[in-house]
């Protein structure tokens, strides 16, 4: 019985580490919010084509809105506005994720309804518990996200892999599907 009870205690880490690594994609719809440095569940919103993170309000844009999204068989990310965080009601819908890949020169997180350019990827979005990752087509699963700051305090441009030259105020992110604990997605 000893035996048994130490098997089974010593094995409860690993099954749970093992679960946390676990790929799969969340429950639909979802939204996505970022984690870093001064940044404590930012939620990703976009006025039509540009990613950001924070407030969407303080954009003053009337098309911008929190993205709710939903995961597709191809992985990729789609997003329409989550109208119930907003007072209008934005005229962009079923917009997809668009990230840079690691040779282009832009880092920009984009959305979009067309297909992507050459050096753009708008699939490969996989989950690892609630930690979004991008996986190459060579299989390099990668989480290289970052933020640079606006000149409104509380926005953020939301960008993809920082080599190849720093931006003044680049903030290291997570981005996952859960929600800060907190009402205050600027700081933690």
């Amino acid at each position: 019985m000893v035996a048994l009870q130490n098997f089974v205690l010593l094995g409860l880490p690993a099954v749970i580490a093992g679960a946390a690594l676990e790929r799969r994609a969340p429950k639909e719809p979802f939204g996505l919010y970022a984690y870093g440095d001064g940044i404590g569940g930012a939620p990703i919103f976009t006025s039509g084509s540009q990613a950001y993170i924070g407030n969407a309000t303080l954009l003053e844009d009337i098309e911008a809105a929190p993205v709710t999204f939903k995961a597709t068989v191809n992985e990729e990310l789609v997003g329409s506005p989550n109208t119930t965080a907003n007072a209008g009601a934005p005229t962009w819908s079923n917009l997809t994720l668009l990230i840079p890949e690691t040779t282009s020169e832009s880092h920009v997180v984009e959305f979009t309804n067309v297909a992507p350019g050459t050096g753009m990827s708008t699939n490969g979005f996989v989950f690892y518990g609630d930690f979004l990752f991008h996986q190459s087509n060579e299989g390099k699963v990668e989480s290289l996200w970052y933020a640079v700051p606006l000149e409104k305090d509380g926005i953020w441009s939301l960008e993809w892999n920082p080599t190849g030259g720093e931006a003044d105020g680049q903030i290291l992110l997570t981005l996952k599907v859960t929600a800060p604990s907190k009402g205050n997605a600027k700081e933690q």
